[in-house]
């Protein structure tokens, strides 16, 4: 699964949303939604989350304080949800209100889920980004430092 790309989005008056069709020919119909990093919503293919997510969450500590805590809140607001025909699916309020959601949203391919971001968020976001030549450069590097493990 390779993920790319951003695209606009609003949601419904139900607060329904749909992928792009080109996510949803990889992901499937049915996601698991979860509180991302920096505000957004992460989409993940249940049938990868079945596996690999839930596995990494089972591995935490339960008993430490502190993980259990964080995986208290984590499972509180996610959900896992399924595409209707039409390819839209509801956002649960809890995300939308933690991720503060309104109306528009940027929906963004991130190699192995989506996030789903509020318009101003994803604004804000890429307005602080540094997109210079030398950026780039570095972050090539830690990837290709990666890619040779």
């Amino acid at each position: 699964m390779f993920l790319l790309g951003n695209y606009q989005h609003s949601l419904d008056d139900k607060n329904r949303i749909r992928l792009p069709s080109k996510h949803r020919d990889q992901m499937g119909n049915k996601y698991i939604l979860m509180p991302g990093l920096n505000g957004c919503i992460a989409v993940y293919p249940a049938d990868i989350g079945e596996q690999k997510l839930l596995q990494a969450l089972q591995d935490m500590d339960s008993f430490d304080p502190e993980q259990a805590e964080w995986l208290r809140s984590i499972s509180e607001y996610s959900d896992m949800v399924e595409a209707d025909g039409q390819g839209r699916f509801m956002l649960p309020k809890d995300l939308i209100e933690l991720c503060h959601i309104k109306k528009d949203v940027r929906i963004v391919g991130a190699i192995n889920k989506v996030e789903i971001w509020s318009e101003e968020a994803y604004t804000e976001r890429r307005a602080h980004q540094d997109n210079s030549a030398a950026a780039f450069d570095e972050r090539y590097k830690n990837l290709h430092k990666a890619m040779n493990k």
